[in-house]
């Protein structure tokens, strides 16, 4: 309300941001049904609308979208890669606000209504990095190797925006000023396409925010084929953004994953989380096989890229 001579006049509300959700997704078809139907079950009030973005599935993916329901669409992108699929989705959106989650995540009912509301006011942030909450296969807590090692290190959030200066795009809430300031997602990357954005988003001299509040669920990697499938996507991206580095910064890299293990082993039996035995043996298995996978994908990354170098001299 406003004081004028004859008393008070209500001053307009500004209007609520329109928001694109951007969902990238490869054959996923049961979890995103289950995504898209919590998209749209949103107690968001502004308007709302919703971009798939196919990266190359070969089942038929439009069932998965709620069925006349003019919010949600879908777009196909051919290059491999959640990031190109992302670009993808981005080049076609048209909220004031784009959201960013992924296929397999949950959004909860008053996601976009708290990251939002984070992104307003006279301090409000240039992007928001939502809560990534893990959920797991037998719904109590993590029990198998691959999710004590999720519980343990994967998606704290609060720690990449606050420490590291990214969030992962489980949970990423931008302003489209920002995104045109910072520009789209690197798609040569497998994966640390994020922590890129995010470098860039700091770079320009722009500010990412915690919201605890504003949360997705994210089901935990429960068996070691899916921790062995994302530990080398990680590993390929960390190889990528590295690229061009020394062999003695490689070599480093490597002696650390080897370090970081030894010690995990060491000082297992003072982690508060893992009580018995049993868990701490699974969880050290766990742990040492990721650092095994990331040393032998930064190998094989390097021989490529020496092999390649070799090839195109004599070629």
């Amino acid at each position: 309300m406003t004081q004028t001579a004859t008393g008070t006049r209500a001053v307009p509300t500004p209007p609520l941001p329109t928001v694109t959700v951007v969902v990238p997704v490869y054959e996923d078809l049961d979890r995103l049904r289950t995504c898209l139907r919590l998209l749209g079950e949103q107690d968001y009030p502004g308007d709302l609308d919703v971009v798939v973005a196919d990266n190359g599935s070969s089942s038929d993916l439009r069932p998965a979208l709620p069925p006349d329901d003019a919010r949600f669409r879908l777009v196909r992108e051919e290059r491999p890669g959640s990031y190109a699929a992302r670009n993808a989705g981005l080049a076609v959106a048209t909220g004031d606000v784009v959201a960013f989650t992924d296929a397999d995540c949950r959004p909860r009912p008053d996601w976009l209504t708290r990251a939002v509301a984070a992104l307003q006011g006279p301090e409000a942030p240039d992007a928001v990095g939502g809560r990534i909450n893990l959920v797991f296969r037998d719904g109590v807590g993590p029990a198998t190797g691959p999710e004590l090692y999720e519980a343990l290190h994967d998606f704290d959030q609060r720690s990449y925006v606050e420490n590291h200066r990214y969030a992962a795009t489980a949970n990423l809430v931008v302003p489209r000023p920002t995104l045109d300031a910072v520009g789209t997602f690197d798609d040569s990357l497998r994966s640390g396409g994020d922590l890129d954005w995010g470098g860039r988003l700091h770079a320009a001299g722009r500010r990412m925010s915690y919201a605890a509040d504003a949360v997705v669920d994210h089901p935990s990697r429960s068996s070691w084929r899916e921790l062995t499938v994302k530990t080398v996507r990680v590993g390929d991206g960390l190889a990528s953004l590295t690229a061009g580095q020394s062999l003695a910064a490689d070599l480093r890299y490597m002696a650390q994953q080897v370090w970081h293990s030894l010690r995990a082993a060491a000082t297992v039996r003072h982690r508060d989380e893992l009580p018995t035995v049993s868990t701490r043996v699974r969880y050290v298995s766990a742990f040492t096989w990721t650092r095994v996978v990331w040393i032998a994908v930064r190998l094989r990354a390097r021989v490529a890229a020496a092999v390649s170098r070799r090839t195109g001299v004599h070629s």
